[in-house]
């Protein structure tokens, strides 16, 4: 028996980065540890044991790789599968000014904010 395997190609919008460290997830009543999964320069995958409803604000801070100090952003969530939630940064937030060009360097994309 021979496998045919049909590669499919990559339909993502934005290149994604493998991300395996803790993330800090803060609603406006809880703070959740949780483990970064992957990231893009609009967003991340993360999995948290934690009831965050589709369309909530939250703000996720994490530690990039090759990076000093942590990076804050905003987000909401778009995507929720039991635990593993999909969250799109807010990048017009100030939160994450100073360091927005940091998660760009990671996922090796030209990032750009509004000022």
């Amino acid at each position: 028996m021979v496998l045919k395997r049909n590669p499919k190609q990559d339909r993502r919008r934005r290149q994604r980065q493998l991300l395996n460290t803790g993330v800090q997830v803060f609603t406006d009543c809880a703070r959740v540890d949780a483990l970064g999964i992957n990231l893009s320069d609009v967003g991340m995958r993360l999995f948290a044991l934690a009831n965050l409803p589709l369309g909530s604000q939250i703000q996720v801070e994490f530690l990039p790789p090759r990076c000093a100090e942590r990076v804050r952003v905003c987000g909401i969530v778009r995507h929720r599968t039991l635990y593993l939630y999909g969250i799109e940064f807010l990048p017009d937030s100030d939160q994450h000014r100073g360091s927005w060009a940091d998660v760009g360097a990671i996922t090796g994309r030209q990032v750009t904010q509004s000022q």
